[in-house]
């Protein structure tokens, strides 16, 4: 017997973020549609939080629907930026906190996903410090140049590798993920 199609709405900050989600989900197509949600900002993503858990939990087969969060974690690290999403489902949504078993992600690249795009495409930048800012780095920089291929070369570098220690934030993000497949 077939899985249930899942169709997803991606919520997520700006460009960089949008090149990446693109690329991710053309490659791992089992998630059926995909509506995708640009926000400019973070705010902008906390903001439209509540309405699309809401929408999510209204419909009558939910276990065919799937919400993915993608906010950078900026200064406050990766653990209080979920925290932070964990609260805003609670006091924001007429159902209260996300259950286990909801297919609800939070995806929280730390510091930002520029930080993603150098530890999965410049071996040589490795290993990355999440709570340095990547944007001024050479490294980046490059990368920024072709987005679009950098993009190509960061999806095709997500899966774990025995050889790289990748940073809990892109580990975490690997795990969230699941609640959607």
């Amino acid at each position: 017997m077939s899985r249930p199609e899942v169709r997803l709405v991606v919520l997520y900050e700006d460009r960089v973020h949008d090149s990446f989600l693109r690329r991710f989900f053309k490659k791992h197509p089992g998630h059926g549609r995909v509506r995708f949600e640009k926000c400019v900002d973070s705010s902008g993503v906390l903001k439209r939080l509540g309405a699309e858990v809401d929408a999510l939990r209204s419909q009558k087969h939910p276990r065919n629907l799937g919400l993915v969060v993608v906010i950078d974690a900026d200064e406050k690290g990766l653990t209080r930026r979920l925290d932070e999403l964990t609260a805003r489902v609670d006091a924001d949504t007429r159902g209260g906190a996300r259950s286990p078993d909801e297919r609800i992600a939070f995806v929280v690249p730390a510091l930002e996903i520029e930080t993603w795009y150098v530890h999965l495409c410049a071996p040589s930048a490795r290993p990355v410090d999440e709570t340095r800012d990547y944007k001024t780095s050479p490294a980046w920089r490059e990368l920024e140049r072709d987005l679009g291929a950098a993009s190509r070369r960061a999806v095709d570098a997500w899966p774990p590798a025995p050889d790289r220690q990748d940073p809990p934030s892109l580990s975490a993000a690997r795990e969230e993920l699941k609640r959607v497949d």
